[in-house]
């Protein structure tokens, strides 16, 4: 009988299956994607995420397949296939799912709510903080939230895994210089033994130079961020200032405005008042002309009437009075010149 790959797979899936809870490693997991072939199918996929899905006591295995994809500076591209299936089994640990992206403070709240003591006075399993480690971990792409949310979870997981009517632990003061005194312990175990360890002598100086070029990085950024504050807060007092020269400028106008408003109140009275006087002497002059010529026109009649009638007298007669009549003519005429003299 020839043993094809598919053979080869499904007897590595039943050697599996058959092993005692707890017991497959990530090298097995690694073995059967790659009896799957150099670009493993989604069944086969499939078939790899529910046997880990299934087998008791995952946990480790799906920290360990997780934790390096996460890490990994170039991650297993067959392992790579297992993450939303790995991710899914991760949701499963916590109370409630991890908030999506990654802003902070939905996140640390989210990482308070699972390192709560649940309300029956139990633990937290290993399980939840296992995976509040991978989310906290899936985090370090983002270093200023990584480490805020570090920061946040050590004291939480602390009291989590404090058994009950243990006294904490003395805080330890910041300037101390505990952390110091930490990496002196450190690079002491290092070399310690028959085969000493300096290899992890330069991976924790490439830790204290990463953290410190990201310490750099922020205080820079926080410099950047005070000087364009001082800029601001320049361009707002020359603001402020332009904004007081403006409000007196309209203060002035307005009350130049007034005073116009007042002075063109005043004039408008002052014509009405004018307009008025006009009127009035224009109608009395009027009725003074009438008057007069009424008057005159009477004067004249009174004169001129007895004269023209003993002039129609005259020369009505047989033998008219020329004389006569041109003196009455005459007396008419000057009376007539009187009155054109006078006013």
């Amino acid at each position: 009988m020839d043993v094809t790959p598919q053979t080869s797979f499904d007897s590595l899936v039943q050697t599996a299956k058959s092993k005692p809870a707890g017991s497959i490693k990530t090298p097995e997991i690694k073995r059967l994607l790659n009896a799957a072939g150099k670009r493993p199918s989604e069944t086969h996929t499939s078939q790899i995420a529910d046997l880990i899905a299934a087998s008791p006591k995952n946990q480790a295995l799906v920290y360990d397949l997780l934790g390096d994809l996460e890490t990994a500076t170039k991650p297993n591209p067959k392992v790579a296939l297992l993450k939303p299936a790995l991710w899914r089994i991760v949701d499963s640990w916590f109370s409630s799912p991890p908030p999506a992206g990654q802003e902070l403070e939905p996140m640390l709240a989210w990482l308070r709510s699972q390192c709560e003591c649940p309300a029956d006075g139990r633990p937290v399993s290993g399980e939840r903080l296992r995976g509040v480690s991978l989310v906290l971990i899936a985090l370090y792409r983002s270093p200023d939230t990584f480490l805020k949310c570090l920061r946040e979870v050590g004291p939480l997981m602390g009291r989590a895994l404090r058994p009950d009517g243990k006294k904490p632990s003395p805080k330890r003061d910041f300037r101390s210089g505990f952390l110091a005194e930490n990496l002196a312990r450190a690079l002491f175990a290092a070399g310690r033994g028959g085969h000493p360890r300096f290899a992890k002598v330069v991976e924790i100086a490439s830790t204290v130079e990463t953290v410190l070029a990201h310490l750099r990085e922020r205080e820079a950024a926080a410099d950047a961020s005070i000087r364009k504050l001082d800029q601001v807060e320049g361009a707002l007092a020359e603001q402020r200032r332009i904004n007081g020269e403006q409000a007196q400028a309209i203060t002035k106008l307005e009350g130049e405005t007034s005073q116009m408003q007042t002075q063109v109140t005043n004039l408008t009275a002052e014509v009405s008042k004018w307009k008025q006087f006009h009127e009035q002497a224009v109608n009395h002059t009027n009725s003074a002309v009438a008057e007069g010529k009424k008057t005159l026109l009477s004067d004249l009649q009174s004169r001129i009437r007895p004269k023209l009638g003993d002039a129609r007298l005259y020369a009505n007669r047989p033998a008219p009075a020329v004389d006569q009549v041109l003196r009455l003519l005459g007396e008419v005429e000057q009376a007539l010149g009187q009155k054109e003299g006078q006013p």
